[in-house]
């Protein structure tokens, strides 16, 4: 799994454990909403590799800065649906077409899974279909076949994906908000702004006020910058700006992340500029 493992892809790396069998679940680190399902189930999730393996297999990542300290790591099989996949592996399952990691590893197999690797597989497709936002007639088809497998309500699944916001993510939302610079072109909106953590959550707020969204923070020698979009290729975006600026990214059209080298302020005027030639066409 790619470091500071969403659900999406820890429900993908469950379900493939299950599948395949005799398998461990290894991360760089886990987001708050699975860390808190592997703590409440007592779940094995290894964060080092003490063991002989028989093969690697990488899931809903999309390039190998992404796996963290496990970068190195030779990869044999590879589970994934973002476009900008790169990873050289001996077998690749990579299809853009599906919104989820979850429901294409479900599709690939078509093997029944626990109940609780059911409702994981569900809400891996809620979380990363933003509420079905980016859903597809196949996706709602899988969620509907995997809720009936197991008479699953909606309650069930809520269980698992509902957390409170904090005090510290509601404090990052206000700041981006508070230090917001944007653009108009026509009737589009492009927003950029910083903030020193919960990006992600920032970002998914912005939208619903903007077409195109970056947020950005600066952490020691790195930048990041989380950009979501309503339309607008970011992949194409972030492509341009790492031709400028030392910059890996990966993603989806929507919703994509990017890590560079640099000065925050540059990069996301940067962003701005370069937004506007994709909205103005």
């Amino acid at each position: 799994m790619h470091k500071n493992a969403d659900i999406d892809a820890f429900s993908s790396a469950y379900y493939l454990s299950e599948v395949l069998g005799n398998a461990v679940i290894v991360s760089d680190g886990l987001d708050k909403y699975v860390k808190n399902i592997v703590d409440k189930e007592n779940l094995d999730v290894r964060n080092d590799i003490d063991f002989d393996y028989d093969e690697v297999i990488t899931v809903d990542t999309a390039s190998r800065e992404q796996l963290g300290k496990f970068s190195n790591l030779k990869i044999d099989v590879v589970y994934d649906h973002h476009e900008s996949n790169n990873i050289d592996a001996r077998e690749r399952h990579v299809d853009s077409s599906y919104p989820s990691c979850a429901e294409m590893v479900y599709d690939i197999h078509k093997k029944k899974p626990s109940r609780f690797a059911a409702l994981l597989l569900l809400a891996g497709i809620i979380s990363d279909t933003l509420w079905f936002k980016h859903a597809n007639r196949r996706t709602l088809q899988i969620f509907y076949e995997i809720m009936n497998s197991y008479d699953i309500e909606f309650s069930d699944i809520r269980n698992i994906v509902d957390m409170p916001i904090t005090f510290s993510e509601k404090i990052s939302v206000l700041k981006g908000f508070q230090r917001i610079i944007y653009r108009s072109y026509g009737n589009k909106i492009v927003v950029a702004t910083r903030v020193s953590a919960n990006e992600s959550i920032v970002a998914t707020e912005l939208i619903s006020f903007a077409d195109i969204v970056f947020v950005g923070s600066s952490r020691k020698n790195e930048i990041r910058v989380i950009g979501r979009s309503k339309g607008t290729n970011l992949l194409d975006i972030f492509r341009e700006l790492s031709q400028d600026f030392s910059c890996k990214y990966g993603g989806h059209k929507n919703a994509a992340g990017m890590s560079c080298i640099g000065e925050l302020e540059a990069i996301l005027n940067a962003a701005l500029i370069i937004s506007a030639k994709y909205i103005e066409g």
